[in-house]
């Protein structure tokens, strides 16, 4: 700045010409405007400084001495009051940038130009700052007197770049990552190549990628790198060995970092350092990854000296660790994808049947070598809709109707329907087809196979003709069927062979069933049934039963084949059961009439005897004889038709009235009267009064009413009840015939009268013979019945 003069006098002053006074005064105006431009252009330049934080400095050469601004001061890190001389000064200069700032200067200096300077600064409270220098010497003469010169604080600009320069190498880094990962297909190369490269960025020793085994606290490593080498060979860390709180830390998702282990207040137990000192690790980085609030892996790497672990370098590893597993992930669902598809190519193409996948629309996505066989078509052409076209129209048609839930709701479906081959021959399918659903529970379609069960079809058929043509044969035979487990001891009744048994239920235990079976049968049907298993032939016995509904009692016959296992034991058996009841009783009835029939026999042959014997003695004649004998022995003959009739049981009253008096009947003059109710006469009964009906008929038209024109015969009876069987009362009169008189002899019907029903039948008789007519009465006591079969009585 232009210093000014002392101030002039007043008497010197007044001695200047007007011109110098008027000098004078351009001059102050001219010094007030230079004055006034000067702090305005400091005030200029200190705003600017201020503004751009730019902090202006000096140095005297000669004392060594360093003034500057605030902002100068500031920047350095000085307090505002601060003295400053220069190797106080050169102590805030980094180290690593003093003799590049000295040869800036000295070139400066020899070339009297300004220097600029970029170089980092340590302030007294350790940081460290980057800041840009420029300045220039003011000379006396030749010789530098003073440096000047500005200071700026570039220290958040250099971070700046370096930030950025750093997320670049980041990008750059995940990016190749990504590729490099993206063309591995096993998850081990994956966590392999992870570690390789991130290791190698990150400029570590060791680093590795392990899946975490929460149970037994371990990290399981198949690889691990280690600067450059590849350890194949999978191991497992304990990683409670590490730190006492890794374990716990890492399932809470923080990251554990160690930057000196021997320093690291965590690590102070001799176990601790001993486990770092096997890795020969002084500074580890481990970053947990949770999946689902559970720990699933781990990212860890470590280096041979202490290393500060910064905040980018953990977000990173984070970043990477979160990268790898979704890698991880999709390698190993793809892997298992592969396998799955190829396990399923291989079942598909190895089992019999028609395998295919349908998608939403019904449409084939997929189908074995085997339809594209079957059907002929070739493989481009098999798929799509081809399935429908080869099914048989009407399957088809019943199919589109079933199908509308099943495609709208996507339930799983089954049916039977005609595939046509290729040779245009259908063959029967069962179709089975399940849907498909993605992991997110999105529908696919179906999967499903087509089984050929032609032969099946035809089989069944067959057997349910065979069954039908059974079910007819054992309902026209009134048959059941029967089958027998020996182990479960059950016998599995049909309907048939439960009503047989009177049974409403279709199982019964053997023990239940043998006792329904006759005491005395039992035994026989045992030794039958294990003469059947050990001989290996049929079952066939014929027992009494008492059914369960009814108590009643029948008999059944039983046919049965023995079942037996692969390895030759029997297993149980089966057959067939009938009520043979009615054949038991008819058979019981044979017998009976065969025994009745030789009875019958004697007595008729003794009564033929008898009526030649008598006829003889009261016959006068041959022809006498004769026609006598006839007559009875025709009678006889009619009353064993009507016995026979009725299998030699019984004959009712009317019929023998009517057998006899029949042929003299006659309407219009009522010459016979029959009037009496229903009365069924046994055999042994019915023969004795058929030849009383008889005689008394001959009689009378011989010698009685219906020997005359205008007699009557009038034949009553009536039942009345008796103490213990029905009382008969039997009445025969005559009218209108000639006179009657009392016989002077007795001749046979005299004697089968009055002998034959009384002793026989032990009937009370009388016979009248007043003028009018004969008039005969009989009263009995009705026989009854034999027994016609007796199922307790034990079989012949």
């Amino acid at each position: 700045m232009t210093e000014r003069r002392p101030s002039e006098t007043a008497a010197d002053v007044a001695s200047y010409g007007e011109s110098d006074r008027q000098r004078l005064a351009d001059l102050e105006r001219r010094l007030r405007e230079t004055e006034n431009a000067l702090r305005l252009s400091n005030g200029k330049l200190r705003m600017a400084l201020d503004i751009g934080k730019v902090g202006s400095w000096e140095r005297d050469l000669r004392t060594g001495e360093v003034t500057g601004t605030a902002t100068f001061k500031a920047t350095l890190g000085l307090p505002l009051d601060a003295s400053l001389n220069y190797e106080e000064f050169q102590k805030l200069i980094h180290p690593g940038d003093m003799d590049r700032i000295d040869q800036a200067i000295v070139f400066a200096l020899k070339t009297k130009t300004d220097f600029n300077v970029e170089h980092r600064v340590i302030r007294p409270d350790g940081g460290i700052g980057r800041v840009l220098v420029r300045g220039g010497a003011i000379f006396e003469g030749e010789e530098p007197v003073r440096l000047m010169g500005i200071i700026q604080d570039v220290t958040a600009r250099e971070q700046a770049k370096e930030d950025m320069h750093s997320a670049q190498r980041r990008q750059e880094f995940l990016l190749n990552l990504n590729d490099q990962l993206r063309s591995l297909e096993d998850p081990d190369a994956i966590m392999e190549a992870t570690a390789k490269s991130l290791g190698r960025f990150l400029k570590v020793d060791c680093a590795g990628y392990g899946e975490v085994d929460e149970e037994r606290g371990v990290i399981l490593v198949e690889r691990e790198w280690s600067k450059g080498a590849i350890g194949n060979e999978g191991r497992a860390y304990r990683l409670y060995d590490f730190l006492p709180t890794m374990m716990a830390e890492l399932k809470l998702g923080r990251p554990i970092f160690v930057e000196d282990i021997r320093t690291d207040p965590r690590a102070d137990n001799p176990e601790v350092q001993t486990a770092y000192s096997t890795i020969n690790a002084r500074a580890a980085l481990a970053v947990p990854l949770l999946k689902n609030q559970k720990l699933t892996a781990v990212l860890y790497m470590h280096t041979s000296q202490p290393r500060a672990w910064f905040g980018d370098e953990l977000s990173l590893v984070e970043d990477v660790a979160e990268r790898t597993w979704t890698a991880v992930e999709k390698a190993r669902a793809e892997r298992d994808l592969r396998e799955t598809d190829a396990r399923f190519r291989l079942i598909a193409e190895s089992l019999p049947a028609l395998v295919w996948i349908l998608n939403p629309k019904t449409e084939l996505l997929y189908t074995n070598e085997r339809w594209v066989t079957y059907s002929g078509l070739p493989r481009e052409d098999a798929l799509g809709h081809s399935w429908t076209r080869a099914i048989h129209p009407d399957d088809m048609a019943r199919m589109s109707e079933e199908l509308v839930p099943v495609v709208t709701l996507h339930t799983p479906y089954t049916t039977e329907a005609r595939y046509r081959s290729h040779e245009g021959h259908y063959r029967w399918h069962l179709i089975q087809g399940a849907p498909i659903h993605s992991a997110t529970g999105e529908f696919k379609g179906w999967v499903g196979t087509s089984v050929d069960i032609h032969d099946l079809k035809v089989t069944e058929e067959a057997l349910r003709k065979s069954e039908e043509q059974l079910r007819i044969a054992l309902q026209a035979a009134r048959m059941g069927d029967w089958s027998w487990d020996i182990g479960t001891d059950m016998f599995a009744l049909s309907d048939r062979a439960a009503e047989i048994f009177g049974l409403t239920r279709g199982s019964i235990k053997k023990d239940e069933l043998a006792r329904q079976i006759h005491p005395t049968d039992l035994p026989r049907m045992i030794e039958s049934k294990m003469d059947a298993i050990q001989n290996q032939q049929q079952f066939s016995t014929e027992l009494r039963v008492r059914r369960l509904n009814d108590n009643a009692q029948i008999w059944v016959a039983a046919q049965g084949q023995v079942i037996y296992n692969q390895d030759g034991t029997p297993s149980g058996m089966t057959g067939v059961v009938q009520d043979i009841t009615d054949r038991k009783q008819a058979e019981e009835r044979q017998q009976l009439l065969i025994r009745e029939l030789h009875h019958r026999v004697k007595n008729t042959l003794a009564t033929v005897q008898a009526i030649v014997g008598s006829t003889a003695r009261t016959a006068s004649s041959i022809d006498e004889f004769y026609q006598g004998f006839v007559g009875r022995i025709v009678s006889l003959a009619r009353t064993h038709n009507l016995l026979t009739e009725d299998l030699w049981q019984k004959a009712a009253l009317e019929d023998l009235i009517q057998t006899e008096l029949g042929p003299y009947e006659d309407e219009a003059r009522n010459r016979i009267i029959v009037e009496g109710p229903h009365v069924e006469l046994p055999s042994e009964a019915a023969v004795p009064i058929g030849m009383a009906i008889h005689e008394l008929t001959t009689n009378a038209a011989k010698h009685g009413a219906l020997s005359t024109f205008g007699g009557q015969v009038e034949v009553r009876w009536r039942v009345e009840p008796g103490e213990e069987r029905p009382i008969l009362h039997f009445a025969w009169t005559e009218h209108g015939g000639p006179r009657v008189s009392t016989p002077t002899r007795q001749g046979f019907g005299s004697r089968l009268l009055r002998r034959v029903l009384a002793t026989q039948l032990q009937a009370e008789v009388q016979m009248e013979f007043p003028e009018e007519g004969l008039h005969f009465t009989m009263t009995m006591v009705i026989p009854g019945e034999p027994p016609i079969f007796n199922p307790d009585r034990p079989e012949n």
